[in-house]
Parts: C-alpha cells; sequence; structure tokens
C-alpha cells in the first residue's frame, strides 16, 4: 500500500473550481491515465455533476450530463457505498451506464473523496482499452483522494458563497445587524476564494473617520497580530490611500506597489511596520465599498481587502467574486446607516408630536379648570346638579393637566426622547414589575423572566414607562374578576432576534369594535382616559426599532400584548457592534498604560456590555483618543512611563479632563493603590492595584463608571 501512495501538490489560494481542475490533472498523470473526469456531490439534491474533464469528447457530445447518487452509474455506486470502484470492461459491467460507452472508453475506476464520513466528490479515470487498471492505480487514486479531501472540504463554491450572503442581507436590520453580515462576507470570500485573511474597514465621509479604533476592522481567516489593526487609520494608511484616492485594485505582487509598503508618518501613535511586511503579504486584492456604480450611491463608506500569503494572481472568476462581495458588503453598511438615520427620524418626530401634544392639553386643561372655578361663584349653592358637572369638568380638567405635565415631564427630563442607549432589559422589567406591586391591591402577578437577557437598545426611562403603562393598564382590566391575574413573560427569541416581553391578563377582553382603533390616539376603553397610553407606547416602541402589538385578545377571557425590543444578540453571540461602531448605542472607553500586556488584560476583563474600546500607551496618544471621541469612561495608569515612580502622566492626564468636551468617569490603576491614596476628583470611580488585581472587583466598578455615566448623560 505505501509504495503506491503518491504525494500531491494542491495550492490553498484558489477558488474550488480551480482546485477540482488540479486535483484531476495530478490524479491522472500519477496513474498514467489520459483521460477521466472528476464529479462534484450535492448531497442535498442528491446528483453528481462533472466540473473537471481531461481527455476528447466522444462524437456528438455538447454538455455534460448531471447524474443521480441513486441510479445505475459507477459513480452513483461509489458515492452510496462509500467505496473505489474498478470497472475492468464497459461492456460486460451491469453497472456501467450503458447510455454513456460510446466509443470513448473501456475501462473505468472511480475512487469517492470523503471527509468526515461524507462524499465529496468522485475521481473518475477512463481507458480505451479494456483492464486498464488494477488495484494499484485504485491505490494511488485513494491516496490522491485523501490528500484533496480537507482542503475540497473547506472550500465552498462561489456561486453558494454569495446565495449565502444574499440571504444575510435579506434579515437586515432585523436579524443580527450589519456586523453579522460583514462576517458572514469576509468568513465567505476566505472559504471560496482561498484568501489568507479577508479584511473590511468602514468608513464614515461626514467625520472622515475610519471607524476601526478600539475594535478594528470585521476579519475574516487568519490575523496574526490584530492590535495595529485597532488603531486610528493616518493619512497615507493603505485604507485611506484606497478610499481618497478612489484606489481599487489587485496585486499579484505587493512589493510593486510603493502605497502599500512605504513608511506613514503617524503623529501621536507608535510606530508600527506595514500590515504587508507584519503579515507576510505577498499578493491583495482591495476594492472600495461599494466597487461598482450599480449599487446606487456614491458615498463610499469603506474598504475590503484579500490577501494572500503566497504569490497570486487573480483570476477574472475571483475578480468578479470579489468585486460582488464588495458591492454586497457596501449594501449591508448602506442599509444600516439608512434605518439609523430613520430612527433618528422617527425619535425626533415622536419627541416633537409629543412635546406639542403636551402643550396643547396643557392650554386646555388650566384654562378648563379656571373657568369651572370662576362658574362655581355665579351657580346657586342649592343647584346640586351644576355643582356636581362643575365637580365633573374640574375633575376631568386636572386628569388632563396630569397627563400633559406626565407626557411633558418626559420629554423634558433629558431635552427630548433621549438617544438609543445599551438597556439590561432584566433589570428595567424587575423595576416595572415593583412598580406595579404598589397598585395591583390583590391581583396575582406572576413573572418568568428568561435568565440572561440580552440587552437591548432603547431609552431607559421610557421604556420603564412604558412597560409600567402596560402592567398597569392589564391590572385595571382585571378589577372585578373571580380571581384576577397579570402575568409577564420575557425571552429571547432566536428567530427574530429579540426580547419579546408578553403582558397578559384574564380581564374581560377587548370588543371587535375597537381593535382596529386600539392604537389610534384618543381611543381609550377606560371610563377616566384620553386613550394616548397605547397609541404613545407604540409609537415610541416603534421609533426606537422595536413594536407593540395586540398578541390575543379573547372576551371573557383575557387581553395579552407583545413587546418587542430590538437585541444587541445575534443567534452566534453578542454582536460585535452595531453599524457605526462609535455611535451612540455603545459606551467608549480608553484603557491608557504603556504595558501592552495590561491593556489586552483590562480589555480582555472588561463586562461584556456594549463598549467600543481603544487603547492608548502615552500622555500624547491619550490626549488624541480624548479630543476625537467622547469617551465616557477613562481606565488610566498613573505612571505612563515604564513603571517609573517619578512619572505621574496618569494623574496628569486626570487633572487635565476639564480641557475635553465631555468629562468621562476614572478608574486608577496603580502597581499599589497606596500611591493613589491622596487623589481626589469629582469623576473618580475608583482604584485597581496591578498587585492584587481582581476581575470581578474590575468589573464591577467599570458597571458602575458606565451607570454613572450614563445618568451624567
Amino acid at each position: 500500500m505505501t509504495e503506491a501512495v503518491t504525494p500531491i501538490l494542491i495550492e490553498p489560494t484558489q477558488t474550488l473550481d480551480t482546485m477540482l481542475h488540479q486535483v484531476l490533472n495530478q490524479a491522472l498523470v500519477a496513474i498514467g491515465a489520459k483521460a477521466g473526469s472528476l464529479m462534484l456531490v450535492d448531497t442535498k439534491h442528491g446528483i453528481l455533476q462533472i466540473k473537471a474533464r481531461l481527455g476528447v469528447p466522444r462524437p456528438g457530445r455538447r454538455s455534460e450530463r448531471v447524474f443521480k447518487t441513486d441510479d445505475s452509474s459507477i459513480a452513483g455506486l461509489a458515492v452510496r457505498n462509500q467505496r473505489s470502484y474498478l470497472c475492468e470492461d464497459v461492456t460486460k459491467d451491469p453497472v456501467f451506464a450503458r447510455s454513456r460507452s460510446g466509443q470513448n472508453f473501456c475501462s473505468v475506476l472511480a475512487v469517492p473523496i470523503i471527509h468526515d464520513g461524507r462524499v465529496l466528490a468522485v475521481i473518475n479515470a477512463d481507458a480505451a482499452e479494456p483492464r486498464a487498471f488494477t488495484d494499484w492505480h485504485r491505490q494511488v487514486l485513494e491516496s490522491v483522494a485523501a490528500q484533496a479531501a480537507p482542503p475540497i472540504a473547506q472550500r465552498i463554491s462561489i456561486i453558494d458563497a454569495l446565495a449565502e450572503v444574499g440571504v444575510e442581507l435579506t434579515r437586515l436590520p432585523q436579524k443580527g445587524g450589519v456586523e453579522r453580515v460583514l462576517e458572514k462576507i469576509a468568513e465567505l470570500a476566505v472559504r471560496s476564494l482561498g484568501a489568507d485573511a479577508v479584511t473590511v474597514y468602514q468608513y464614515d465621509e461626514s467625520v472622515d473617520e475610519f471607524l476601526v479604533e478600539g475594535t478594528g476592522p470585521t476579519m475574516g481567516g487568519l490575523i496574526n497580530d490584530p492590535r495595529p489593526m485597532q488603531r486610528k487609520v493616518h493619512p497615507g494608511d493603505v485604507p485611506w490611500t484606497v478610499v481618497k484616492e478612489r484606489k481599487s485594485g489587485f496585486y499579484a505582487n505587493v512589493q510593486d506597489e510603493e502605497f502599500l509598503t512605504r513608511d506613514v508618518r503617524r503623529p501621536g501613535d507608535d510606530p508600527r511596520a506595514r500590515f504587508v511586511t507584519r503579515e507576510g503579504i505577498r499578493s491583495m486584492a482591495a476594492l472600495l465599498l461599494p466597487s461598482r456604480a450599480e449599487v446606487g450611491s456614491d458615498e463610499v463608506v469603506g474598504v475590503m481587502f484579500a490577501n494572500y500569503r503566497t504569490p497570486h494572481t487573480f483570476n477574472i472568476d475571483e475578480v468578479a467574486a470579489l468585486s460582488t462581495f464588495a458591492d454586497y458588503a457596501a449594501v449591508a453598511i448602506l442599509n444600516a446607516r439608512h434605518e439609523e438615520r430613520r430612527r433618528d427620524e422617527q425619535l425626533r418626530m415622536v419627541g416633537s408630536i409629543s412635546a406639542n401634544f403636551a402643550h396643547r392639553m396643557l392650554d386646555l386643561a388650566g384654562p378648563g379648570r379656571v373657568a369651572a372655578q370662576l362658574l362655581r361663584e355665579h351657580v346657586d349653592a342649592n343647584d346640586t346638579m351644576a355643582h356636581r358637572q362643575l365637580d365633573m369638568i374640574e375633575r376631568e380638567a386636572g386628569v388632563l393637566f396630569a397627563l400633559a405635565e406626565r407626557l411633558r415631564d418626559r420629554i423634558t427630563e433629558t431635552g427630548g426622547l433621549a438617544d438609543l442607549a445599551v438597556v439590561n432589559a432584566s433589570e428595567v422589567l424587575g423595576e416595572a414589575l415593583e412598580m406595579v406591586a404598589h397598585i395591583a391591591g390583590g391581583v396575582e402577578v406572576v413573572s418568568a423572566i428568561a435568565p440572561d437577557l440580552p440587552p437591548v437598545l432603547s431609552v431607559r426611562f421610557q421604556l420603564r414607562q412604558v412597560l409600567y403603562d402596560l402592567m398597569k393598564n392589564a391590572v385595571e382590566a382585571v378589577a372585578g374578576q373571580e380571581r384576577p391575574m397579570l402575568t409577564v413573560r420575557a425571552l429571547f427569541n432566536h428567530e427574530t432576534q429579540r426580547v419579546d416581553v408578553e403582558i397578559a391578563d384574564n380581564g374581560p377582553g377587548i370588543h371587535d369594535a375597537v381593535r382596529n382603533r386600539l392604537f389610534s390616539p384618543g381611543l381609550t376603553t377606560k371610563k377616566e382616559g384620553l386613550g394616548i397610553g397605547l397609541w404613545y407606547s407604540r409609537t415610541f416602541l416603534q421609533a426606537t426599532g422595536g413594536d407593540l402589538i395586540l398578541q390575543e385578545s379573547t372576551p371573557g377571557r383575557g387581553t395579552t400584548f407583545l413587546v418587542e425590543l430590538p437585541s444587541l444578540t445575534t443567534a452566534e453571540g453578542p454582536a460585535s457592534a452595531p453599524a457605526d461602531r462609535r455611535t451612540r448605542h455603545e459606551v467608549d472607553v480608553l484603557i491608557v498604560d504603556d504595558e501592552p500586556a495590561w491593556c489586552d488584560i483590562m480589555r480582555d476583563a472588561l463586562p461584556t456590555e456594549a463598549v467600543t474600546v481603544r487603547t492608548a500607551t502615552s500622555y500624547g496618544q491619550a490626549y488624541d483618543a480624548l479630543m476625537a471621541a467622547r469617551i465616557r469612561l477613562l481606565i488610566v495608569d498613573i505612571q505612563l512611563s515604564a513603571g517609573n515612580p517619578a512619572d505621574r502622566d496618569g494623574l496628569r492626564l486626570l487633572n487635565d479632563l476639564h480641557m475635553f468636551a465631555s468629562t468621562p468617569q476614572v478608574i486608577l490603576v496603580a502597581k499599589d493603590a497606596r500611591q493613589v491614596v491622596d487623589t481626589q476628583s469629582n469623576w473618580l470611580v475608583g482604584v485597581v492595584s496591578k498587585g492584587e488585581f481582581d476581575v470581578e472587583q474590575f468589573r464591577a466598578l467599570v458597571r458602575r463608571a458606565i451607570s454613572s455615566a450614563a445618568e451624567a448623560t
């Protein structure tokens, strides 16, 4: 057996079709065959298709036949049995598909390519004469098949890869967001094109920034050291050059391209080698996003790179596929940004409507109460009916006034509806349940909240009020029931990638006559009410990316409302970041430490809540970062000069915080906590000792700092 093993060479940086041709060529050379084919297996649809062929075609052949894995062909038998099949004479073998004999060959050797128990393809060797192949030939082809199986299994066809990305695009923005799609594009570009690494840099033209600081680009494949890619992109860096000079291209030899290898001056940043040098890149494709005008926007939203560590010449299929991947990435980013702008506009609209509505209500309620008081002075004291009606007018005006003030307070608390932020869904639900417990009276309150609910994007105090209002409505609806009950259930919906909150009661239900108008302003089913609660709740939830749905209502049996909240978690796990990595949905954290190992330790020890992390190793870098972004939390070592006890640049940075537009919360880091006992600051949350570093204590400080920053906002 060992003498029959023939090593073959398979280049990993190629497409599936090219790889299959390479495998077939070497297989036939190894056994000295002049003709043959390689058939790819589609297990899902039960078919085999010839993807590569060598030899003279039989007369009259105009197309390749598609075989079934369950038909009577030799290749189908090899797939079903997962064993090689040696046909010495096709004219005498009942397994051979007679319609294909023709005058081409008399003997066939079929060898399956198997990986992890699944047949991926079949190698066929043909010969014009009978008994051309022996057991030795079978052993050689089986050794070739064994070597070819792993790289073929890792590769995916370009068509399949593009189809998968297309499916992900249809899920935007509800299912996972732009980062999920970009990760899928990078991963599938690696698997279908054989690139060693694919990176996608997002770019924001409005602020002329690449959104990579602290997070890095979206990556697929293997990057040996991603840390330098998490720093600011400077003029002269490759992404900057591609965007500014509209310099898309396919570079077979990166050393021939001066912009990929020249030195770049990076003020305020530590020196670092060029990417192609650090990662040993030999060939590269660089494409603007979008790569073609058909995408429908002149806005450049980023750059995609496909990198190869061995010399690579880009073929026609690869050029077309990369351009399509780039267009898909651009569509994902543009859709996410359009959705972001739409939500911003909805928030502003809701805030404006609510403010005007509240103002008008106050204008109506105030004079109404005063008018009732004035009229009372002119009404006979014995006219009980008139006084009763005046009491009713004054009481209703008071309700209207209270509702108007409540609505106005919601808006003026933050100068508007406030920005979306990361909200702990479990905590807000708990707060709303505590509030409703005070008014529940004899109502049984049952709650079933799934553990580890992911964070959501919302406005915390508004969301709490919406949930409380819905629970309060349910409590009021069950008044008078024999066994009144409110049920609150919350879980993560993996299908919609949202947090679902069901609020159910066993009250009288909602009549069909009002269902279609239930969320219209002014409609109410209560004796006392203005009918703005459900309208406002749904409008707010939709404006923040969620929804309020009447899930079920049966007369005499109760009503269930469903609250949908946009989650920061996808089916594969927590999202790396929303579309814009430095949007207001995240908390910007800056870690300043001249020891890279400690930067990594503190980055990894941060809580899992959505944060954008930046790092700096000097006072100058930290200063630039604080000037460039609204840092909410600053984690800074007091010594920024290789542990020099005389160095106090960290404290100097703390003293200079008043110079920046936003003042962050601060956690100081020191070799020994006693070094900073005399430090005082309104923004200082706590001190971390490197000598006694405790991960959970550190996380608790970070969470407290983030909470304080949110309250300050």
